[in-house]
C-alpha cells in the first residue's frame, strides 16, 4: 500500500492543478480580449508560456536526476500559483504574457519530472503509471472548463484565485507524498553515453513530438479563439468542447498505457499521429460529427501518442537519465507549442492546419519505416 503513495499523491496533485488551469482557460481569452481589445496577437498567450517552459526543461530534468524530484515539483506548484495571482490582478496584456511566462516555468517539472519519477519508481509498468498520471492530468482539464463555464461564471467567483488555491494544495500533496519516498539519485554522468545512444535510437519519435506540442498550443489559443469569434461559440459551448477533447485524451491515456505495455509502443505512436491529424483537419474540412467530433478524435490521438511516446523515451533513457530524457521530450514539445500558434497567426488557420497535417503524415511514415526495420 505504501508503495503507491507517490503515485496517488502525484495524480491527485496534478488533478487539482489542471482542474484549476481548466477553470482559468475558459476565462483567460475573455480577459485578454477585455484588456487588449483584439485577438490578433492571441498566439502569444501560448508562446510566452512555451519560452520559459522550453528553457527550463533540461535544467530541471538534470537537477531532478542528480538531487531529487520533490523539490523541483514543489517549486513548480508554487510558481503556478504565482502565475494565477498575476492573471487575477492583470491590468494590461503584458501582465497576461508575464503570467504565462511564469506558468511555463512552473509547469515544466509538473509535465516532465513527475513522469520521469514514476518511470523510476515503477519500471515494470511504465505505460500503466504514466497513463494514470496523464489521465489524472487531463481529467482535471476536462472538469475545469465545466466548472469555469457552468458554475464559477454564474456565482461570480474569480477563476484565477481558484487556480491559485488548487496549486497551493497540490504543493502540500507533493511534499507530503514524495519527501523520503523517492528513489536515490546519483551522478548521471556515467550514463551520458547511453542517453545519447537512446536519443539516436528514437530520433523519428523525437521529431514527431513538436507536432504534438503544436496541436496543444492551438488547443489553448487559436482554436478556442476561432470557435469563439468565427463560429460564435458561447463560453458554455467552448467549455463543452474542451471537455470533449480532454475526455478523449484521458480515455486514451488510461487504455493506451496498459495496451502499449503489452503490445508495444510504436503502433500507438503512429495511430495517435493519424488520429490527431484527422481531428485537426476537421476544423477545415467539415466532418459528419462537427467540431465536437473532431475534438474527440483529436483528443484520442493526443492521448495515445503521448503515453506511448513518453514511455518509450523513459525506458530507453537508462538509469539516472530519466529526468533529462523527459526534459528532452518536453523541450521538443515546447518548441512545437511555441511555433504552432505563431505559424497559424502568420499564414492563417487553414494553411497552418494543412502544413501541420502534412508534417504529421511524413513523421508517421518515417516512424513506421524505422521501426519496421527491427527497431523495437
Amino acid at each position: 500500500m505504501h508503495r503507491h503513495i507517490p503515485l496517488a499523491g502525484l495524480c491527485l496533485a496534478v488533478f487539482l492543478i489542471m482542474t484549476g488551469m481548466g477553470v482559468a482557460a475558459v476565462a483567460l481569452p475573455g480577459k485578454y480580449l477585455q484588456l487588449s481589445g483584439t485577438m490578433r496577437s492571441s498566439g502569444w498567450i501560448a508562446s510566452c508560456f512555451a519560452v520559459s517552459y522550453v528553457l527550463c526543461q533540461v535544467p530541471v530534468g538534470r537537477w531532478a536526476d542528480r538531487h531529487g524530484y520533490w523539490q523541483v515539483l514543489a517549486l513548480g506548484c508554487f510558481l503556478i500559483a504565482v502565475s494565477a495571482l498575476i492573471f487575477s490582478t492583470a491590468k494590461t496584456p503584458a501582465a497576461i504574457y508575464a503570467g504565462r511566462f511564469i506558468q511555463g516555468a512552473g509547469e515544466a517539472p509538473v509535465w516532465a519530472s513527475a513522469p520521469a519519477l514514476l518511470g523510476r519508481l515503477y519500471p515494470t509498468m511504465r505505460g500503466r503509471v504514466m497513463g494514470l498520471y496523464n489521465a489524472a492530468f487531463h481529467l482535471g482539464l476536462m472538469l475545469g472548463p465545466l466548472l469555469g463555464a457552468c458554475f464559477l461564471v454564474r456565482t461570480g467567483m474569480d477563476p484565477f484565485l481558484v487556480f491559485a488555491g488548487a496549486s497551493l494544495v497540490a504543493l502540500v500533496l507533493v511534499v507530503s507524498s514524495l519527501r523520503g519516498r523517492q528513489p536515490s539519485c546519483g551522478d548521471a554522468a556515467p550514463a551520458r553515453e547511453r542517453e545519447a545512444g537512446a536519443a539516436r535510437y528514437v530520433w523519428p519519435v523525437i521529431c514527431a513530438i513538436p507536432f504534438y506540442g503544436a496541436v496543444y498550443g492551438l488547443l489553448v489559443s487559436c482554436l478556442p479563439v476561432h470557435l469563439t469569434v468565427d463560429v460564435d461559440y458561447s463560453p458554455e459551448r467552448l467549455g463543452a468542447f474542451l471537455f470533449v477533447v480532454y475526455a478523449g485524451i484521458a480515455v486514451a491515456q488510461l487504455t493506451g498505457g496498459v495496451l502499449s505495455d503489452r503490445y508495444g509502443r510504436v503502433r500507438f505512436i503512429v495511430g495517435g499521429l493519424v488520429g490527431i491529424s484527422v481531428g485537426l483537419s476537421g476544423f477545415i474540412v467539415e466532418l459528419p460529427l462537427g467540431f465536437m467530433g473532431a475534438g474527440a478524435v483529436m483528443g484520442l490521438g493526443l492521448g495515445f501518442f503521448a503515453v506511448a511516446s513518453m514511455a518509450l523515451m523513459n525506458e530507453r533513457a537508462g538509469r539516472n537519465c530519466e529526468g533529462r530524457a523527459s526534459g528532452l521530450y518536453f523541450a521538443a514539445w515546447g518548441c512545437g507549442y511555441f511555433s504552432g500558434p505563431l505559424l497559424v497567426n502568420l499564414v492563417g488557420l487553414a494553411s497552418g492546419v494543412w502544413l501541420l497535417v502534412l508534417y504529421a503524415f511524413g513523421a508517421s511514415l518515417v516512424i513506421a519505416w524505422r521501426f519496421s526495420r527491427g527497431v523495437r
